[in-house]
């Protein structure tokens, strides 16, 4: 057991950390940006729109094209994709575009495939994140990855990276017909670490976060606002909230 304790507080009693991906331990915004960009082209060229719609298309899927960030409240990274691709069909409506959910679905996939195969360009890891995801690991704790992304691409970063042997669990969007926020994901991760919910805590960057782990009956949530949200945002949702993962001191107990 371990606990985990800032300048602001102490969690005790810990033998697991599930970690969400996007913004927690992988910068968001590059990643992302990049995924929203390449959706926002294949948009253009599915419905012969003008390229002067890229801007406007990616600030629908939440991304700011001049400011290089994900919007604070943009949809992507904020809500689950079946979530993302029904507001964003909506959003086509604007442009008089009139989209199944399943055409959205077929050009999320496609460039998902071409994003994928050189995904190690477009991953940028969070330094201080993966220094503490190492140093939980040296200390016997378990861990597992409950994120919106997919596990093949999840899988493709740990292998790229060489961090798979740190994460016994990697649970994605195929994982379960539920979506992250359910608790669903977080509850099978639990199951094949042969962990409960009262010895773990969550650790991510979104209120999406939060709710996995309350909905799975983990009841304290680290936010690190490395992601889309600042300090004061995130204590809405926790009490335990920290600017970075270094903030966090690992108290091993015998």
């Amino acid at each position: 057991m371990i606990s985990l304790k800032t300048d602001n507080w102490q969690i005790d009693h810990i033998d697991t950390v599930l970690f969400d991906k996007d913004g927690t331990f992988i910068d968001l915004h590059y990643f992302w940006g990049k995924m929203t960009e390449m959706r926002a082209k294949a948009v253009i060229n599915q419905y012969n729109l003008s390229i002067d719609f890229m801007d406007n298309l990616c600030e629908y899927l939440g991304y700011n094209r001049k400011q290089k960030k994900m919007l604070k409240y943009g949809i992507t990274a904020l809500y689950s994709r079946p979530r993302i691709i029904e507001i964003f069909k909506n959003n086509l409506l604007d442009l008089n575009i009139i989209a199944t959910t399943k055409d959205i679905e077929n050009i999320f996939d496609n460039v998902s495939k071409e994003f994928y195969q050189e995904i190690h360009k477009y991953t940028k890891p969070i330094d201080d994140a993966i220094k503490f995801i190492r140093d939980l690991y040296s200390h016997g704790v378990k861990l597992g990855i409950v994120t919106s992304d997919s596990v093949d691409s999840t899988m493709l970063t740990l292998e790229y990276y060489d961090w798979e042997k740190y994460f016994s669990a990697v649970i994605g969007r195929e994982s379960t017909k539920e979506n992250k926020e359910s608790g669903i994901p977080a509850k099978k991760a639990l199951e094949i670490m042969h962990s409960t919910p009262n010895n773990t805590i969550m650790i991510g960057d979104a209120p999406m976060d939060y709710l996995s782990a309350k909905n799975a009956g983990i009841d304290k949530t680290i936010l690190v606002a490395t992601g889309q949200l600042n300090i004061k945002d995130l204590m809405s949702y926790s009490n335990y909230v920290v600017n970075s993962l270094k903030k966090i001191k690992i108290i091993k107990h015998k």
